[in-house]
């Protein structure tokens, strides 16, 4: 569904119906596009140091949202005539920014394996973002649709939402990066955490308090002799519920990930089979767990298949193809959601990724 409304295609009821059917009475939701590029020089021996730089650009959006909420903005209140729609607990943020990364690597050599540790910092030039919040709302509707009657308390932070330029920056901030591995013969254990940190807004800001108990009765239209629908004000529906603040400088945290994944190797070709769990700095998001396999395939191919659990969905299907061409180009294909392309009555995430890398 948000796939359709992304697209700017009509969102048909039954599909409305069946993401209505799927959600709890609290409910998360994540969406993720980023694209970049990555170089990395790794020393000849144990003792050099080696580095990375990144260059990437993010857009990130995650919410906590109930089931009336998304009911209601779907299908409107006719359905909650006689009830008090539960709308508390909205977190909303949206975020973009460009990220410049660069990081050291190091590798350590023992008797029983090897050591692999980097460290990256990043500058980050925050372009749009939005923080919206409802820590409490309710709406009642009158069974016979004579009025509606509620409670809304919460805030709205903005800064450039509106704007279209690429290069627009009106926030200023810092992320770090941390990577511990180990390998042995045949086992091997990886810590990861990665862009955890901060963008200070402090250009072209709004900020809007939302504090008000409210029963609307609907609004007087004079169709004889008069202007009919012409002299609407919309604003004089909201007033009241809103009231505008002088803005002042914040800070959003970047949604960082905290991994743990560790692998065995078994004996014939290559064929690893891993376990991880991830943690991502997000309202919304359920830790997530992992169990997958790496085997090489004919041809030069390889392929890797994962089941998990958590994230901003349930339980999520991975796979990837790659392959590798004269030992100096390599192509990667996968999804982390299969499950939303094969099940689509069943899964509840769709993603997909295409990586290209040159070796020399």
């Amino acid at each position: 569904m948000i796939w359709q409304a992304y697209q700017g295609k009509f969102i048909d009821r039954k599909l409305r119906e069946q993401a209505s059917n799927r959600l709890f009475e609290k409910n998360g939701l994540g969406v993720d596009l980023d694209y970049g590029i990555y170089a990395r020089h790794l020393p000849d021996s144990a003792k050099g140091i080696g580095w990375y730089i990144n260059i990437a650009d993010r857009t990130h959006a995650h919410a906590v949202y109930t089931k009336d909420f998304f009911d209601i903005a779907m299908f409107g209140n006719a359905m909650f005539a006689g009830e008090t729609a539960n709308l508390s607990d909205l977190w909303l943020t949206f975020i973009t920014y460009k990220q410049f990364e660069a990081g050291i690597l190091k590798p350590i050599e023992t008797s029983d394996g090897k050591w692999h540790i980097g460290l990256g910092v990043s500058f980050l030039a925050g372009n749009r973002n939005l923080n919206f919040l409802v820590s409490k709302g309710e709406l009642y509707t009158d069974p016979n649709g004579e009025y509606l009657e509620g409670v809304i308390q919460g805030s709205i932070e903005t800064a450039s939402l509106n704007s279209t330029q690429y290069i627009d920056n009106t926030g200023l901030g810092m992320s770090g990066a941390l990577s511990v591995a180990f390998d042995a013969d045949r086992f091997g254990i990886r810590l990861d955490a990665t862009d955890l940190g901060f963008i200070r807004w402090s250009q072209n800001l709004t900020s809007t308090e939302l504090d008000s108990t409210f029963r609307f009765e609907g609004i007087d239209v004079n169709l004889i002799g008069g202007d009919g629908f012409a002299n609407i004000n919309l604003d004089t529906v909201v007033d009241g519920l809103v009231r505008k603040r002088e803005p002042e400088a914040y800070s959003t945290v970047t949604p960082g990930r905290i991994r743990l994944e560790a692998y065995y190797k078994l004996k014939k070709k290559d064929v690893h089979i891993y376990a991880g769990i991830q943690y991502r700095i997000a309202n919304g998001y359920v830790p997530y767990g992992y169990v997958g396999t790496r085997a090489p395939l004919p041809k030069g191919f390889y392929i890797d298949g994962r089941f998990a659990y958590g994230g901003y969905g349930s339980w999520n299907l991975g796979l990837e193809i790659r392959k590798r061409f004269a030992k100096v180009f390599e192509v990667r294909l996968g999804t982390n959601n299969l499950e939303g392309y094969v099940l689509p009555m069943f899964g509840t995430s769709q993603s997909a990724y295409i990586s290209l890398a040159g070796y020399f």
